[in-house]
């Protein structure tokens, strides 16, 4: 009797925890990251973020992250209208959050928040992944920067992309 409320207990465990495997399902996707969507715009990522790319890719870029608008690029702004807010979170990895408008197909822009020595200081950005491989992925401060900052490709590795899904 006593083995078999032991059995029952951790089966009641596992299901109302979410760790089963369905069938068909293999042990890494029933373990998957959360994903879903979000009404607004986490705190940690409003404000005004910048970014400078070298001339022949644009010069300065501005990233205006509000409540419920977020606006991309300097020279002529693309704000996604009827935004779309993906959140992935994956334990032991970054939470990435991406970014689409509703009624206009675009691209959509997949951001986590780091911490990156800057000037000796350790300064918080915002990383966005990148389009292709091997591509290191750029870093915008808080700041107008004078100088090209980015983020080691390794780092990519502890993050999930909200797109690909």
């Amino acid at each position: 009797m006593k083995k078999f409320l032991i059995s029952l207990l951790v089966v009641l465990a596992a299901v109302v925890g979410g760790n089963v495997a369905a069938p068909g399902n293999t042990t890494a996707q029933a373990a998957a990251s959360k994903w879903g969507y979000i009404k607004n715009t986490p705190k940690k990522l409003r404000g005004t973020w910048y970014h400078k790319y070298s001339k022949r890719e644009g010069g300065m870029d501005r990233l205006i992250v509000k409540k419920l608008k977020v606006t991309l690029g300097l020279k002529s702004p693309f704000t996604f209208k009827s935004l779309t807010i993906s959140k992935m979170a994956q334990k032991g990895k970054f939470t990435t959050y991406g970014f689409n408008s509703k009624t206009e197909p675009s691209d959509a822009s997949s951001f986590f928040n780091y911490t990156k020595k800057i000037n000796g200081k350790k300064r918080h950005v915002l990383v966005l992944m990148p389009q292709g491989t091997g591509i290191r992925p750029a870093a915008y401060t808080h700041f107008k920067p004078k100088h090209t900052y980015t983020v080691s490709t390794s780092v990519l590795k502890r993050t999930p992309d909200p797109i690909s899904r």
